[in-house]
């Protein structure tokens, strides 16, 4: 199982400096973008300013409203691969496959994210066609909340329909959780506080990787 930290600062040299820090530890890092609606929280969303090629692949979770209206200019930076919040769409739906004509055009991953609330067999068709998702296990745009175990039953549920669905747990991980969720074949666990409110980040880091 992959660990990615997760980034969530107000800032472009925030995000650089965490990014430096961790590149040479792990295959991938998660920034986290929140527009203050989608979430009550304001984070760093100036894509323009995402220019510099990382030693580790980028993942941006995109966390905010009508994301089909900024998501091409997203495209053109380095990130690999984005989270999108289904139940930003959800008034929306003809925007599915223009996005992944979108992302195939501009060589991009996408993997759907789900809130708590949300069930994923309301989309079956979209988490067939990716076959990659993301479980948020804490509400959105904030880190250092305590992880909601109800996500263990999304993992299970999906993975009894499509074992070989890559899934991605994100929030209020800790250490001594990383075991159970990996026991139930979660491919990615996202930890944003563990890591980056820690004292020593590196050597959490190398903690969670044993």
């Amino acid at each position: 199982m992959k660990i990615v930290p997760a980034i969530l600062e107000k800032t472009w040299p925030e995000i650089e400096n965490k990014i430096r820090l961790v590149e040479d530890l792990v295959d991938w890092v998660q920034i986290d973008v929140s527009d203050g609606y989608f979430t009550p929280s304001l984070t760093w969303h100036n894509y323009e300013e995402f220019l510099p090629e990382f030693n580790v692949h980028v993942e941006i979770h995109l966390m905010i409203n009508e994301p089909w209206l900024v998501l091409e200019h997203w495209f053109r930076t380095p990130a690999r691969r984005f989270v999108l919040q289904i139940e930003a769409f959800l008034n929306n739906s003809e925007e599915y496959d223009k996005i992944i004509s979108l992302a195939k055009k501009y060589n991009k991953e996408i993997v759907w994210g789900f809130k708590i609330e949300t069930p994923w067999q309301s989309h079956e068709a979209l988490v067939k066609e990716t076959g990659r998702v993301l479980f948020l296990s804490v509400k959105p745009g904030y880190q250092g909340q305590e992880i909601d175990w109800q996500v263990l039953e999304k993992v299970s549920s999906l993975k009894s329909v499509y074992p070989n669905a890559s899934i991605s747990v994100d929030g209020g991980i800790k250490l001594e959780h990383i075991s159970k969720i990996k026991e139930l074949g979660v491919d990615s666990a996202v930890v944003g506080s563990a890591i980056f409110e820690s004292a020593d980040p590196r050597q959490v880091i190398a903690k969670f990787l044993l």
